[in-house]
């Protein structure tokens, strides 16, 4: 008789040992299932949400750069107060003419802005400035040679030019 209870304990055991594997089981099965379901639909949700965010932006539509200057289309135009990043020389370059593409570019040393440009016009206002100093100096009673003698005022720069020419 205790060997008839023995395995009918074991056998009870073994079974309730084997029911709590399979739910185990069974409950990782599902909540892979239940991932990988909201994956899907996130997917399906964002990919709709996506597509009409991309159409709001607008990005086949040009972007005008100035009044009337249209631009390059899929960018982001954002305004800013012109005094935020004040720039001396405009980045972009801007040639007038057709707008053929059988059209040659200019030439690049017809661009102005060369360093080399700069400095000689700098030397020209500097030669006309002394020259008009030199020729008003003798016209007035009295000229430029006391001050430039003298050392004081805020002319010391302009008379020294003067005197070395």
């Amino acid at each position: 008789i205790a060997t008839d209870v023995f395995v009918i304990m074991t056998s009870v055991f073994l079974m309730n040992l084997r029911i709590a594997q399979l739910n185990g089981a069974y409950q990782i099965v599902y909540e892979d299932m239940v991932g990988f379901a909201r994956l899907n639909r996130a997917a399906i949700i964002v990919t709709k949400r996506w597509i009409s965010f991309i159409q709001a932006q607008k990005f086949e539509e040009r972007l005008e750069f100035n009044e009337g200057d249209v631009g390059l289309p899929g960018g982001l135009q954002v305004s800013e107060p012109s005094n935020a990043n004040p720039t001396a020389v405009d980045a972009i370059r801007r040639f007038g003419g057709s707008t053929s593409p059988t059209m040659p570019w200019p030439e690049e040393g017809s661009l102005d802005g060369g360093d080399d440009d700069k400095f000689e016009r700098l030397e020209k206002l500097i030669t006309r400035a002394s020259k008009n100093m030199r020729g008003s100096g003798g016209s007035k009673k009295g000229g430029s040679s006391s001050a430039g003698a003298s050392g004081s005022g805020g002319d010391l720069g302009g008379s020294s030019l003067v005197d070395s020419e």
